[in-house]
Order: structure tokens, then C-alpha cells, then sequence
């Protein structure tokens, strides 16, 4: 390099010692280089995004084998998301609706458990519960898309956060008619109906509660093929 050291522009600071001489100078001892503050970067943090992944992407992934088997994976708003272990009163609230559920559902419905459906382009979560139009042969290649589903339910207890807000938003931004939050902290199960479909802030525009003592009517394309007792799915 021609002409001895080059001072460095910022970001770079250089250091000088008490006595002020430039340690970029070329005439700096060896001495005096060795007391020398080393010249450190000054580095603008910068927040890292995470890339978004598509319902596209995410099956091509899921076919190349990305996941292991045993690891369940679902996407949620372009993100990926390990589903969360369920508690024994999860398990039972949820076994219990299942069972409720297929006792009412009428030919031309089914229903599901823990199984994916996709809403729109950046999500495919798995509902605890869902019911489907059609029959299972109908998905045999495919999931069920949101227009599929006429009634999706959570059972939360320590989700409950989540599934009264971020999940109760995405539903209702997909149009799925009708959600149930079974609410094991207040013994309870909340119906949301009306979705708004896409909107700058989606919801459910009505909202019905059951407690112990009523029964919450399941209603399929808007008609009601029947009732479930809350006390019966509480655990």
C-alpha cells in the first residue's frame, strides 16, 4: 500500500493514547503499537426477518421428506409451528367432542381429528376438530380447503391466549362459518359464528356462550343437526 497506513472512514474509530499520538500514524513504535486499543467496527444492528413460506412451498417440503416423521409441523401465517402437547383434560375435552360430533353428523359430512386443512395461501394448521362436507374418499389426494370446513374447534386451556385471538382471526379470515373454543378454564364452550371473511381486522361478528348447566347447538350449513352438552365434554 502506497503511502503508509490509511486512516479508516466511519464506522471505524481510531484510538489515541494519553499522550495523543495517532496510532494510525506510520511512525508509531512497536512499543506504543502494542498499547494500542484494537480498531473495532461500529456495526448497525439489524433485525433479521424471517422468510415466508408458502402452502406451496410447504407441500414440497413435506414431499422431499424435510420433516421427520414423528415431528409434527404445521404452517402458520408463513411460519412453521411444532404443535403443542396436549394435557390429559386436552385429551379427554377433545375425545369427547369427536365422539359427540360423530353421533350428529348426518350423511355427506365427516369428521376429523388433528388433521390439516389449508386457508388461504400461507397457512395449514390442524384444528383439534373439524367437520367436513363430502365424504373421506374425496380427500384422498388433497386436503380440505377452508370452504370445506363448516365447523372447526379448539379445545384450550393454557392456549386459550391464542386461540381466542390469532387463531380465532385466521378462521375468520378464511370464512369457516362456524368456531368453537372449548374453554376448560371457565368450563365453558364459546361459539363464534358470522365470520367476516378477508378484512384488515377478521372476526367473528357473533359470539354465544354455554356453560355447564346448557347445550351448544351444532349447526352445519346453517341448519342444526343437533346438541352437545357441556358438561359431558368437560373434563
Amino acid at each position: 500500500m502506497r503511502g503508509g497506513p490509511r486512516r479508516l472512514d466511519p464506522p471505524y474509530e481510531t484510538t489515541k493514547d494519553k499522550s495523543g499520538f495517532d496510532p494510525m500514524s506510520s511512525h508509531t513504535t512497536t512499543q506504543q503499537a502494542k498499547s494500542i486499543t484494537p480498531i473495532v467496527p461500529r456495526l448497525k444492528s439489524e433485525r433479521l426477518r424471517a422468510y415466508p413460506i408458502s402452502v406451496a412451498m410447504f407441500d414440497k417440503m413435506i414431499e422431499a421428506g424435510v420433516f421427520p416423521p414423528k415431528n409434527r409441523i404445521f404452517l402458520w401465517n408463513g411460519r412453521l409451528v411444532e404443535k403443542m402437547t396436549k394435557n390429559p383434560p386436552h385429551v379427554f375435552a377433545q375425545n369427547e367432542i369427536v365422539e359427540a360430533l360423530r353421533t350428529l353428523t348426518p350423511p355427506g359430512w365427516f369428521v376429523e381429528q388433528d388433521q390439516p386443512v389449508t386457508l388461504g395461501e400461507r397457512s395449514v394448521p390442524e384444528p383439534d376438530v373439524k367437520v367436513v362436507r363430502g365424504n373421506r374418499a374425496d380427500f384422498r389426494s388433497k386436503r380440505p380447503q377452508s370452504s370445506d370446513v363448516s365447523l372447526a374447534v379448539e379445545v384450550s386451556d393454557s392456549s386459550l391466549p391464542l386461540d381466542t385471538r390469532s387463531v380465532l382471526q385466521n378462521y375468520a379470515r378464511a370464512g369457516i362459518p362456524v368456531y368453537w373454543v372449548v374453554n376448560i378454564p371457565d368450563a365453558r364452550i364459546e361459539v363464534y359464528s358470522d365470520p367476516t371473511g378477508p378484512d384488515r381486522r377478521p372476526a367473528y361478528r357473533s359470539r354465544r356462550d354455554y356453560g355447564l348447566e346448557e347445550e351448544a347447538p351444532v349447526i352445519l350449513d346453517g341448519l342444526e343437526v343437533g346438541k352437545i352438552a357441556v358438561k359431558n365434554v368437560m373434563p
